[in-house]
């Protein structure tokens, strides 16, 4: 059952008597005044509320009957219904002659906005049935099939997980609500949580390769996110694309989060970020530093410590992205290739791992990525 604030009745007592030029008063069922045009009559009891709220139907109070109702100014009462129920009764003190007229405009106008009021908290009521049914499934806990039926999530709709946060931290306050009511109205399949202060989780469905949908999962995800989402709104943002793992909710989420730290660490300046563009190093992102991450890196040790580190690191990056080819190396650093050769020889003999054995080049990508020496340096 919808029960009436007293914010709320006041709001309803200033739009009408901004309309009618009457003083209004808002009553509970019970008959105590809580909003009304003369402050000094909140709390009173209004006798003609009460007989309202029990009958269902208006009352008229003037000379004739108001000694039936002690204290009852004369004017106009009218019961406010939602759902078949009355919820209040607003009053328009004046000679009912000339208040009658403006009853029925009162009376919708409160319904009116005590529904929408209703609607805002079954809103916010659904708004957290949904975070809580996805903060349970992204921490690993089963969630009974109840939960997942009531909040509409289909299990068997592969889903990608994006996040979003403010393109500057800290960013607004409101940063995240807004953007929930945002894409809320505009894409009714999307399902969204509140994760952080200003972190906002977006299951986006998508369709499985193989399907007549040609894109990839990452480019279907962001081309219907940023359909919903204003220029003026996209702008100031940050988005970060997981991988999609089967049956795997967590994992989709923890891929995204991984996304987005390994993202503003290694290129600040973008806007988005994909798994996809950085699978091995977004995957070490995702461990917890510790004794791996400490035993990965010390063969760089020596390398950070090397006069010329930030010209062997530059180079090293390069050889990744040429992917082993020196000749494509040396023509992107505008080098001749054995000068090329030259320093990767130099970076074997300080880290003991060779840039031309494919595991230990593999150890060098993963120490690189994971804190040593880097391109932006």
């Amino acid at each position: 059952m919808i029960t009436l604030d007293q914010t709320t009745a006041q709001r309803i007592v200033d739009r009408a008597m901004q309309v009618i030029g009457h003083s209004v008063n808002v009553m509970t069922p019970d008959g105590v005044i809580i909003a009304s045009g003369d402050p000094l009559r909140v709390g009173e009891i209004h006798q003609g509320a009460r007989h309202v709220a029990v009958r269902g139907e208006s009352l008229a109070v003037d000379a004739h009957n108001a000694e039936q109702f002690p204290g009852v100014r004369h004017g106009v009462n009218v019961p406010i219904t939602v759902g078949h129920q009355v919820v209040a009764v607003v009053g328009i003190s004046g000679e009912p002659a000339k208040v009658l007229p403006f009853a029925d405009l009162v009376k919708v106008t409160a319904e009116l906005m005590l529904e929408h009021t209703a609607l805002l908290e079954l809103g916010q009521h659904r708004r957290r049935q949904i975070e809580d049914t996805l903060l349970a499934l992204i921490n690993g806990r089963t969630v009974p099939q109840v939960w997942l039926e009531r909040v509409g999530f289909d299990q068997a709709q592969p889903r990608l997980a994006l996040i979003i946060e403010p393109a500057q931290l800290p960013g607004p306050d409101d940063f995240v609500i807004s953007l929930m009511r945002q894409l809320e109205i505009s894409d009714k399949s999307l399902l969204l949580a509140q994760v952080a202060p200003q972190r906002l989780l977006v299951l986006v469905p998508v369709k499985l390769p193989g399907t007549p949908e040609h894109r990839s999962m990452t480019e279907q995800s962001l081309k219907r996110l940023q359909r919903h989402l204003p220029a003026a709104i996209y702008a100031p943002m940050v988005i970060a694309v997981g991988q999609y793992t089967e049956s795997n909710l967590r994992g989709c989420y923890e891929s995204a989060l991984a996304t987005m730290t390994y993202g503003r660490r290694e290129s600040p300046h973008l806007k988005t970020h994909c798994y996809s563009d950085s699978p091995v190093a977004i995957l070490w992102e995702s461990f917890h530093p510790g004794w791996q991450q400490h035993e990965l890196l010390r063969p760089l040790h020596a390398l950070h410590a090397h006069p010329r580190h930030l010209l062997y690191a530059r180079t090293l990056q390069a050889f990744f992205d040429a992917n082993g080819d020196v000749q494509q190396c040396a023509s992107t650093l505008h080098l001749h290739r054995n000068t090329i050769r030259y320093r990767l020889k130099s970076i074997e003999q300080l880290t003991g791992l060779s840039p031309f054995k494919l595991p230990e080049l593999l150890h060098l990508y993963l120490a690189l990525n994971a804190g040593g020496p880097r391109k932006n340096d």
